[in-house]
């Protein structure tokens, strides 16, 4: 039989066509899946890739908005910075002529009635003074240009020279001021800063509170360790009107106080306690405040001090025109002073006339430099700002030719009612040798004077032969 005949044959034909065709269509249909699958990927691939690109670009976009900014926010502090220094130059610079003029005023043999009169001028002049301060040092806090001091400082001072400025506060409101004695402990710190803080405190306290009490105390706590630092804890208790959870949280912010009302009733920034917190922080604490409306407040500053066996030479104002005048007995002192305004000239005279000196004043950097030139005096008090050559100018000039003459030393002090910290440091760096802030004070002179002037020899020798520097005082 044929094969076609075979029965086996015929039964295999048809089923391998349908298998054929099964899968025929399986691969159309796999393929079609796939091509389907593919398009999908690639239109997802398209549309990560678009969107990858636009998170880019919008990255970038952020990222030049916050360049833009920081550009914006340092322009601003520039500006902020320059705006307070000038202002402070501008506040300073007539307050030198009121507080200076005042002081000397105390000396002229004035009534009781009289020197309480001025004792006012004085106390409303220094409190103006203590505003400018306040915004000067938020001003170097936020721009991280705060040096703290170390030097041995008397905790028991600090706490006598609290009841000795804010008891007579306190009982003119009929408070008791409460202030514990304190035995001598002397700690490594900067007493600047710790009189601030415990006078924000005080002050703070004092201002809210009517009736009842105001208390301080300082504890110091020792290092575990005898080399290492222990905390100083300066506590500030009051009966005043005390501020809710909401007022407290807002307590530490700069210029804002704990309510609206209160700069209407008790006046003030809203900066000491900002600024007493800042120190402490910077000074390796804290200042931390608990309250309760109507019943008072308490306040815990905390810093870091160690203990230290080294003593100050104590000296008073008396003293110190003691010893200036001890080392100028065996001659006169020849001082130029440039000041090129009237006012300050005249304060700038009275002073030195208490103190048995006289100068020759001229007005500008460059007339000082040509008197500096016909004759080398023994010192020189140089005013910052002047019309034409300014005082950094000048002391630059004198330094140079100093050094090209082989020329003795200048002792320089520079007058300024510029206080921020790069102002003196470019006093310095320039070649002055201290820094008097103005409102000049007749103590801050006369130990300015003795940091820079050398020793007299016994034959009587100038003052000027010799190099000499002093310290130059921050803020």
């Amino acid at each position: 039989m044929s094969r076609d005949g075979d029965p086996a044959s015929r039964a295999a034909g048809p089923v391998s066509r349908a298998r054929f065709e099964r899968e025929r269509r399986a691969r159309h249909e796999a393929e079609a899946l796939l091509e389907t699958y593919s398009r999908q990927v690639y239109e997802g691939n398209q549309r990560l890739h678009l969107q990858a690109e636009m998170l880019e670009e919008t990255v970038r976009q952020r990222t030049m908005d916050l360049e833009a900014a920081r550009i914006e926010a340092d322009a601003a502090n520039q500006a902020k910075s320059i705006f307070l220094a000038h202002m402070s130059h501008e506040i300073r610079t007539p307050m030198n002529g009121v507080l200076g003029m005042a002081e000397e005023l105390r000396e002229t043999g004035l009534t009781p009635a009289q020197q309480d009169i001025l004792s006012v001028i004085i106390e409303s002049g220094d409190l103006l003074l203590s505003v400018i301060s306040d915004v000067l040092d938020l001003s170097k806090i936020e721009a991280g240009q705060v040096t703290l001091e170390h030097l041995p400082c008397n905790l028991a001072e600090i706490v006598a020279s609290a009841k000795r400025l804010f008891g007579p506060k306190a009982a003119a409101k009929g408070l008791a001021f409460q202030v514990p004695d304190m035995a001598a402990l002397w700690v490594d710190s900067d007493p600047t800063r710790l009189r601030q803080i415990v006078g924000n405190l005080l002050s703070n306290a004092i201002k809210f509170t009517d009736r009842g009490v105001v208390s301080m105390r300082l504890d110091y706590r020792p290092g575990a360790v005898a080399d290492l630092p222990g905390e100083l804890q300066i506590v500030v208790e009051d009966s005043g009107i005390g501020m809710t959870p909401e007022q407290l949280s807002r307590l530490f912010t700069p210029y804002m106080q704990a309510d609206a009302s209160i700069a209407r009733t008790h006046g003030g920034s809203g900066l000491g306690l900002a600024i007493a917190r800042q120190f402490c922080r910077i000074m390796g604490g804290d200042l931390t405040a608990e309250s309760i409306p109507g019943r008072g407040s308490h306040f815990r500053a905390r810093v870091s001090a160690l203990l230290t066996n080294e003593r100050p030479a104590a000296r008073s104002q008396v003293s110190l025109e003691r010893d200036l005048a001890e080392r100028l007995k065996t001659g006169g002192l020849d001082v130029l002073a440039a000041e090129d305004n009237q006012t300050n000239q005249l304060v700038l005279v009275s002073m030195l006339r208490r103190l048995g000196l006289s100068a020759r004043l001229v007005e500008t950097g460059t007339a000082l430099v040509e008197a500096w030139r016909a004759q080398q005096p023994d010192l020189i008090l140089m005013d910052v700002q002047m019309p034409g050559m300014c005082g950094i100018e000048a002391t630059r000039a004198i330094r140079r030719a100093e050094a090209e003459g082989g020329l003795p030393r200048t002792p320089i002090i520079a007058l300024s009612a510029n206080a921020m910290t790069h102002h003196l440091d470019e006093y310095l760096a320039c070649g002055m040798d201290a820094s008097v802030p103005k409102p000049i004070r007749r103590a801050a002179l006369v130990e300015a004077m003795l940091a820079v002037l050398p020793a007299r020899p016994c034959d009587g020798g100038g003052a000027g032969n010799g190099s000499a520097t002093g310290g130059m005082p921050d803020g």
